[in-house]
C-alpha cells in the first residue's frame, strides 16, 4: 500500500513538473524583409570585355523558428534559425559565343542564434528587447564571363569552409490573440564581428504558441 502511494505521488510530481515545463516553452515561427549589406558590397569592377557578376539586390526575405524558454513572464532564453535569401536577374550577350537570358543568382544565409529576449518593463509587456550571438553559414552564387568561357559557382561551407559570427539586437512587439497565440512583428540588425561589418537589417511579422 505505501508503494502504491509512493508510486501515485511520484506520478502526481511528474505530472506537474511537466505542466511547468511546458508553460515555459513557446515557439515562434516568421518571415518577411530582409536588407543585406554584404551582398551590395562586392567589387566587380574588371576590363572588358570580362564581366563580373556578383552582387545581389539588396532585398530579399527571411524566415525562421525560435523555442523559446521562459525564465520569467518577462524574460527568456531562446534557440532560433533563420534563412535569408536575396537574388538578382542577370543577362548579358557579348554578340558573338556566350548569352545568359534572366537567370537568377542567390545569395543563402544561414543563421544559427542564441539569444536574451526581456520586456522593457513590466507595465509594457508586448514591447521586448532582446539581443545575443549568432554563427553564419552562406551559400555565395557568383558568375564570371571572359572571352574563354563562363565560370557559374557556388561558394559555401562544404567546399569552402565560409563561415562567420557576429551578434545582433531588435525589438519585438507583440500581442495576444487567442489563449496559446501571440501575433507580432519584429526587427533586427545583425552585424558580423569576425568581418567587422554590419550583415543584415530584417522586419518580419511573428506567431507564437505558448504550450
Amino acid at each position: 500500500m505505501k508503494r502504491l502511494i509512493l508510486f501515485g505521488l511520484l506520478v502526481i510530481q511528474i505530472s506537474i513538473l511537466q505542466a511547468q515545463t511546458k508553460k515555459r516553452i513557446s515557439l515562434e515561427v516568421h518571415y518577411g524583409l530582409n536588407g543585406n549589406f554584404f551582398v551590395r558590397s562586392y567589387n566587380e569592377t574588371i576590363p572588358p570585355p570580362a564581366k563580373l557578376f556578383y552582387k545581389k539586390d539588396f532585398i530579399g526575405t527571411i524566415g525562421g523558428i525560435e523555442v523559446k524558454y521562459n525564465l520569467t513572464t518577462n524574460s527568456s532564453i531562446n534557440l532560433a534559425y533563420a534563412k535569408s535569401v536575396n537574388k538578382r536577374e542577370i543577362s548579358y550577350d557579348n554578340g558573338f559565343n556566350t548569352t545568359i537570358l534572366y537567370f537568377n543568382i542567390s545569395h543563402t544565409n544561414h543563421f544559427y542564434q542564441l539569444f536574451y529576449e526581456t520586456a522593457i518593463s513590466k507595465k509594457t509587456k508586448s514591447f521586448k528587447l532582446h539581443g545575443g550571438i549568432y554563427y553564419l553559414r552562406m551559400n555565395q552564387q557568383e558568375v564570371d564571363v571572359s572571352p574563354a568561357g563562363v565560370l557559374f559557382e557556388e561558394r559555401d561551407f562544404k567546399h569552402y569552409k565560409l563561415e562567420e559570427g557576429g551578434a545582433f539586437f531588435g525589438v519585438h512587439f507583440s500581442k495576444k490573440i487567442d489563449t496559446k497565440f501571440d501575433f507580432g512583428i519584429k526587427s533586427r540588425v545583425y552585424y558580423t564581428i569576425s568581418t567587422a561589418s554590419f550583415e543584415a537589417i530584417t522586419l518580419t511579422p511573428t506567431l507564437t504558441y505558448h504550450f
